[in-house]
């Protein structure tokens, strides 16, 4: 790392794109700073913490604070570039959707194999009132619901709040004998969970029960298999998860 603020600066140079994509880039330089430096603050002296994904769209979404401020014509949203930051490599003068299908191309739901069952699950975070919560959605092999949750849970790290809502999927599959002795899949959309609960290395010690009740699960012939998915994939259960924040007590429905 540069000695220097103007050191690291003259470093950062852009790639060769348009005018546009020019200014997003030498603004996103002191956007990431003033992220890291108030994380670093709140870190140091209020003893709180965001993962890095959420440093990460914090980031997107000042930029899309300051390309309000341009005034420039853009056809994206700031849910738009959180979901898809490849957009910000817009052109002036290119229609929404003439560009589309280049910059953005999202990925959607795939139902499971035939006779199989798939859980997507999510978590959320408001760090501003210590508040986590999770959802799931449970969908059959032509995508009709089978079971949604949402609910609350003590405030806790966001990966540690989607093992959490992985396990509670798991939890609720073991009172449905017709799931439960067959073959499901499980999908989250962090990469970290996904990876301790197929044996990967440095799982968190405080985690070690949840995360071998899930490898017991896995690993003896109860048909479970997990694996990660993009965030566009399981928006169902990120709505629910969002949903529990506000909510007191569980909510769960058989459909």
């Amino acid at each position: 790392m540069p000695h220097s603020t103007q050191a690291a600066y003259d470093q950062w140079l852009h790639p060769n794109r348009g005018v546009f994509f020019k200014k997003v880039w030498k603004a996103s330089f002191f956007i990431i700073l003033w992220t890291l430096w108030r994380e670093r603050n709140n870190r140091c002296f209020k003893n709180i913490s965001c993962p890095t994904s959420h440093l990460q769209d914090l980031v997107l979404l000042r930029i899309t604070g300051w390309i309000k401020g341009w005034g420039d014509e853009f056809p994206y949203s700031s849910n738009d570039i959180i979901r898809h930051p490849l957009c910000l490599k817009w052109e002036s003068g290119s229609s929404k959707s003439q560009q589309a299908s280049r910059i953005i191309q999202k990925q959607l739901w795939a139902p499971p194999p035939s006779s199989l069952y798939k859980w997507n699950v999510d978590a959320s975070l408001k760090f501003s009132e210590d508040k986590s919560a999770i959802g799931g959605v449970l969908r059959n092999h032509h995508g009709e619901f089978v079971c949604l949750f949402s609910r609350p849970i003590p405030f806790m790290e966001i990966n540690h709040a989607e093992i959490f809502a992985i396990y509670i999927a798991l939890k609720i599959s073991q009172g449905i004998k017709r799931i439960y002795h067959g073959k499901f899949i499980e999908e989250s959309d962090s990469a970290n969970d996904v990876s301790w609960c197929n044996g990967g290395n440095n799982d968190p010690w405080n985690l070690n029960f949840i995360i071998n009740f899930i490898r017991h699960a896995m690993k003896n012939g109860q048909g479970v298999d997990i694996f990660y998915r993009s965030r566009e994939t399981i928006v169902v259960a990120d709505s629910l998860a969002k949903r529990g924040l506000t909510r007191q007590d569980e909510f769960i429905a058989w459909c």
